[in-house]
């Protein structure tokens, strides 16, 4: 883990095309452990995968466990998301298909994703290790003309141009 940077500081502008992808499932049946545990347990060994492969794509991510499991991910591009769905020696394939051919549309078990390619944006963190946008593509200190959400979305629209 990053240590803690004792100021507010913001995300470095990230290379044009990178995309947030938001992906989670919600257990719908409880009862049915069997469904929803198999989804569950998928996810972090796409992490790993991910992980040991930094090629993929992948630039960060933080999962979150409440009413629905969800992982928080940026990524160089959203092609490199479709690549990595559809790459035959990484596991996310093998386990969409099983969830298809066995979970889906059963009420068991959903999952859900969005895709998001970074355009306009705005963060800010203070008093805490990089998180977030700011953990994939770097941060900078806030300073003068950085002072608020307004002047960081101006800032970021004219550095996208």
């Amino acid at each position: 883990m990053s240590k803690a940077i004792a100021a507010r500081f913001t995300n470095q502008t990230p290379p044009p095309g990178t995309a947030m992808f938001l992906i989670g499932m919600r257990v719908t049946r409880p009862w049915r452990l069997g469904a929803w545990l198999a989804v569950f347990l998928a996810m972090p060994r796409m992490l790993w995968h991910l992980h040991r492969h930094p090629d993929a794509g992948m630039l960060s991510g933080h999962l979150y466990v409440g009413r629905s499991l969800m992982l928080v991910s940026y990524w160089r591009s959203a092609d490199d998301i479709q690549r990595f769905a559809a790459a035959g020696d990484a596991p996310h394939l093998a386990v969409w298909r099983r969830f298809t051919g066995r979970y889906a549309g059963t009420g068991s078990v959903g999952i859900w994703h969005e895709t998001y390619v970074i355009g306009e944006h705005e963060s800010v963190s203070s008093g805490m290790s990089p998180w977030g946008l700011t953990e994939a593509v770097g941060w900078r200190l806030v300073g003068a003309g950085t002072q608020t959400a307004g002047t960081r979305l101006r800032a970021s629209a004219a550095e996208a141009r």
